[in-house]
């Protein structure tokens, strides 16, 4: 057919890189692999961490309890490098010897005490493992560029990263050492090689390795087998859609299978079965509803459920003269020719004054402006609508004259048919009402009633537009000048009166 799109091509026509099944496959397992590389770099994280806080810990816990056995008064005495041979450097290396036994990776055990230069830290104690020579007793330590070891001197601390000096590249825990009086005379360090740390984080790292590896062979059988469950029902869905977009509604998607593609076998069949039924719902669902309304629901799926909103609305009633006169005297087919012409002329008028047909009550028209679409000045609106439809009933009757059609109602004793209008303003709830199965859009409240009595006042008052006073009150200069007043009026089934002008 001239100017018809070109169809879809087909499924063996598509490239590999065009392919669904294997753009998800390779989305799937390039999303897996990074999952699994973040989470094997975090649980080399994680497992270093652990590691080094234990390291840490032990440090730390070493140097306290050091310090707790040292004797702070004698290490006070040891000075010069002679002082060697004083029972308490002997008896201190001694513990330090045990200590470093007892801990292998732990590799050296000191004490620093203070001195007159700030920054500035004398041994008295000192052992390594490994037969590495001590300091001498008495040798000076610059420690102005550690912080960690200075803060030591105050409270136990433990070095977060290896630290390199004169001695080489380590990791350090300090506890102070304080004499009778609570006073810190000095600091117990504990070191441990650069060298543990850096195997810390190869045994870490060797695991992590490990279990990507692991988890990256496993997830390599997964994805192949998730492509080849893909494909084949990709395809049939696909040649059964094809067959749909044909014309043929006879197509079905047959699957057996019990997981998503299963159901959405049967969801595509059910979806086959009722198209030519949902087509016709679409194209008539504009016309039992107000194009407002419509246009809401269809916009906001979401939202066509039981309930509402109060909002301030102008409630327009409308209601036809001699209705009862006509309905007893014309034939049912007759009174339904006339009431649709009639509601044609009056909905038409409505519409262009951006109002909203709620509900048709025999010959009554039921109509609210500002809902369910905000409108700005609405009893302005509502009362130019009310005129203009006055006004399209006079033509209306003057067309019917002239093509004879007036006859009808001249017969049942009407010379011309006329409306009586009732206008009000007020707060009302806007919504769905009815039941889950069944329900359609509405406006609740008094408000909608005081409307109704106006509308019938007019009989008694002899007019055919009324509307109250809070409608006067928001009606703009020129309006509010051709309003006639009424007077105050008591409504049927309402306790307060209701003044009302005309127009």
């Amino acid at each position: 057919m001239p100017g018809s799109p070109p169809p879809p091509p087909r499924l063996d026509q598509l490239k590999l890189w065009h392919r669904f099944h294997l753009r998800l496959t390779a989305i799937y397992a390039i999303a897996a692999f990074v999952l699994v590389g973040v989470m094997s770099w975090l649980y080399y994280r994680r497992s270093y961490e652990t590691r080094l806080e234990a390291l840490q810990g032990r440090l730390l816990a070493t140097a306290v309890t050091t310090a707790q056995f040292l004797d702070a008064e004698a290490l006070q005495r040891l000075a010069r490098p002679e002082d060697a041979d004083q029972p308490a450097y002997r008896d201190g290396v001694a513990h330090f010897r045990a200590i470093l036994e007892r801990y292998p990776k732990l590799t050296s055990l000191y004490v620093l005490l203070r001195t007159e230069t700030p920054g500035t830290l004398r041994f008295a104690l000192d052992w390594s493992q490994g037969g590495v020579e001590p300091s001498a007793v008495g040798d000076e330590y610059d420690a102005s560029d550690l912080p960690s070891m200075l803060a030591g001197l105050e409270h136990p601390t433990v070095e977060s990263e290896p630290v390199v000096d004169e001695f080489g590249a380590s990791l350090s825990g300090y506890a102070p050492v304080l004499d009778r009086d609570g006073r810190s005379i000095g600091l117990v360090g504990v070191d441990v090689d650069a060298s543990e740390i850096r195997a810390l984080r190869r045994d870490a790292l060797v695991v992590a390795l490990a279990l990507f590896a692991a988890a990256a062979a496993l997830l390599t059988i997964v994805t192949i087998v998730v492509a080849r469950s893909i494909r084949r029902p990709l395809r049939r869905t696909i040649e059964a859609s094809n067959a749909i977009a044909r014309g043929d509604l006879g197509a079905r998607l047959d699957l057996d299978r019990r997981d998503e593609f299963g159901l959405l076998s049967l969801h595509f069949n059910q979806m086959a079965k009722g198209l030519e039924e949902r087509e016709f719902i679409r194209e008539t669902f504009g016309r039992y509803v107000s194009p407002d309304v419509a246009a809401t629901l269809l916009a906001d799926r979401g939202g066509v459920q039981l309930g509402g909103e109060e909002r301030e609305v102008t409630v327009l009633f409308s209601d036809l003269c001699g209705y009862s006169t006509i309905s007893e005297k014309l034939s049912a087919t007759q009174v339904v020719t006339l009431l649709n012409a009639y509601l044609a002329v009056i909905n038409e008028v409505i519409d262009a004054h951006q109002g909203c047909v709620i509900e048709y009550l025999g010959d009554g028209v039921l109509a609210v402006f500002g809902a369910p679409n905000r409108l700005a000045a609405h009893p302005e609106k509502a009362v130019r609508c009310a005129l203009a439809m006055r006004e399209r009933l006079e033509q209306f009757n003057r067309d019917a004259d002239a093509s004879g059609a007036a006859r009808v109602w001249r017969d049942a004793g009407l010379p011309a048919l006329t409306a009586r209008i009732g206008i009000h303003t007020g707060v009302v709830v806007a919504g769905s009402l009815g039941s889950p199965s069944r329900m359609k859009y509405g406006v609740i409240g008094d408000n909608v009633n005081v409307a109704a009595r106006i509308e019938a006042l007019n009989k008694d008052l002899e007019t055919s537009i009324l509307a109250s006073d809070d409608v006067l009150r928001q009606l703009p200069e020129d309006l509010r000048t051709a309003a006639k007043d009424r007077g105050e009026h008591p409504l049927k089934g309402r306790a307060r009166s209701v003044h009302v002008f005309s127009f």
